[in-house]
């Protein structure tokens, strides 16, 4: 089977803020974005933890890896993990 080529990739890092009021805490991630040519989910993102623990509020997993058919896919599937989680995306 042929693996289909990539033709974009780019590396970045994502800010996530608890929500609520009496809470300053925030998370940190190492994010790779990969977009091929073609397949079923050809946008994929990979997160890794990278920062301080928090102390109170509730830490999504160290990796992550999320696939989605476009970008806006993508977006709403990363949106809806950290609120899973009570996070906000800043």
């Amino acid at each position: 089977m042929k693996k289909s080529l990539i033709i974009y990739e780019e590396e970045t890092e994502l800010f996530a803020r608890f929500n609520h009021p009496k809470c300053q805490e925030g998370l940190s991630y190492h994010a790779k974005m990969k977009i091929r040519e073609s397949g079923k989910l050809p946008v994929e993102l990979t997160l890794r933890f990278k920062g301080i623990y928090p102390f109170a509020s509730p830490i999504p997993p160290e990796k992550h890896e999320i696939k989605a058919t476009s970008i806006m896919d993508l977006y709403s599937k990363i949106l809806r993990w950290f609120r899973k989680y009570g996070y906000e995306v800043t």
